[in-house]
Parts: structure tokens; C-alpha cells; sequence
């Protein structure tokens, strides 16, 4: 079992990359001397020399990661402030200045979308988070409750009023369209019109010699 690289160290987690460079030169330095003696002395100082270099390595990699964290989480905590305050362009021009894109940048990404009208693409969004981390309960509550919301019902769950659903038939009637069964109607009473129409005039055309619809 690998030990724990702070304690190989001498350090605790959390001591800084200054005490972590400090303690590996003055280590490396007595275990590179001490590797030469004979015997079980030598022999313990060059296995711990190897440990020490390993040890080394993952602490340095601990200190970047963290940055990297703390980095994140103030540039995501200052787009959800921006979102909050409804500043949705400003939160946009944030995301964009990421590079690099995890799924917590695809979940605040699926947030301003949603919060522009941009269901689909929020669920979109959503959907990639899923991919990432599929065990991520956050992710996975934002997608059931983006389901739902397509599903003709309120983020939380309820049913549209019906105030909510006039106004989505406002919306439908105003982007071109009418009600479909009306439509339906129309349709078959301008249908059954025209052949009665073509019916008559074949008549007229029959009584006079001509014929306007040859198989009648």
C-alpha cells in the first residue's frame, strides 16, 4: 500500500509548495548520502529515496490540482452570481473565457440557456453532464427536472396552469400557426367544395356538348 506522500515528507496536507520543496531537498540530500553505507542502512536509504521521489511528485500534483479547484470555483461562483442578478450575457462571456470545459462548465452552460428560453439547448447541455459524471446527483436532479419542464410541466413539477397554457397557445398562433383541429375542419370543407363546384360546371359543360370532366 502506497504510503500517504505528506508523511513520507514529514508534512501534513496542506503545507504550502515552498515547505514541500524545503523538505524534499533536505531528505533527498540525506538519503542520497546514507544509500552508500553497507549493510540494512544503506539498503533502507535508497528504498526510501525512491519513495521520497514518488512522494514528491504526488504532492506537487496535489498543490496544482488545488489551484486548479480554487481557480474554478471562484470563476464559477462569480457566473452564478451573474446569472442571478439575470446578467446572462456577462455569465456567457465567463464561460467562454474557460478552456477547459468539465461538466460543471456544461452544467452553468445549461443554466444561462435556460434562463435565455433556450430549453432544448439547455437540456443539451444537461445531457453531456450526464455523460461525464453519470453519478452526480446534482446533474441528474437538473435533467429529471428539465424533463419534466418539456413534459408540459413546471421545473418543479406541477402542471401548467391554465394561465401558462393560453399563453403558450398565444405563442403558437402567433409564430403562424392555427389550431390543428380547425385546420383539419377547413380542410375538408374546402375539399368537399371543390368537387362540388366541379361537379356543376361538368353538368353545364355536359348540356351545352362539352364535357370539363371526361370520366363522368
Amino acid at each position: 500500500m502506497q504510503k500517504d506522500p505528506y508523511i513520507v515528507l514529514g508534512l501534513t496536507k496542506g503545507a504550502s509548495e515552498e515547505n514541500i520543496n524545503r523538505q524534499y531537498a533536505i531528505l533527498k540530500e540525506r538519503y542520497s548520502n546514507d544509500r552508500f553505507l553497507e549493510g540494512e542502512v544503506g539498503m533502507d536509504a535508497a528504498r526510501k529515496l525512491s519513495e521520497l521521489e514518488q512522494a514528491y511528485k504526488d504532492c506537487i500534483e496535489d498543490i496544482k490540482t488545488t489551484k486548479v479547484e480554487d481557480s474554478f470555483g471562484s470563476v464559477f461562483g462569480s457566473i452564478e452570481k451573474a446569472i442571478k442578478a439575470g446578467n446572462y450575457d456577462d455569465a456567457q462571456r465567463q464561460l467562454d473565457d474557460i478552456d477547459v470545459r468539465d461538466a460543471e462548465w456544461h452544467y452553468y452552460q445549461a443554466m444561462v440557456y435556460f434562463k435565455k428560453g433556450w430549453h432544448s439547448e439547455s437540456k443539451a447541455q444537461l445531457d453531456i453532464c450526464i455523460a461525464l459524471e453519470p453519478h452526480n446527483d446534482k446533474y441528474n436532479t437538473a435533467l429529471d427536472k428539465m424533463n419534466n419542464y418539456l413534459k408540459n410541466q413546471t421545473p418543479f413539477g406541477g402542471q401548467k396552469s391554465q394561465q401558462q397554457e393560453q399563453h403558450s397557445q398565444q405563442q403558437y398562433q402567433r409564430a403562424g400557426y392555427s389550431d390543428r383541429q380547425t385546420n383539419a375542419e377547413n380542410n375538408a370543407n374546402a375539399c368537399c367544395n371543390t368537387c362540388c363546384t366541379l361537379m356543376c360546371c361538368d353538368s353545364c359543360c355536359e348540356c351545352m356538348g362539352g364535357d370539363l370532366i371526361p370520366c363522368c
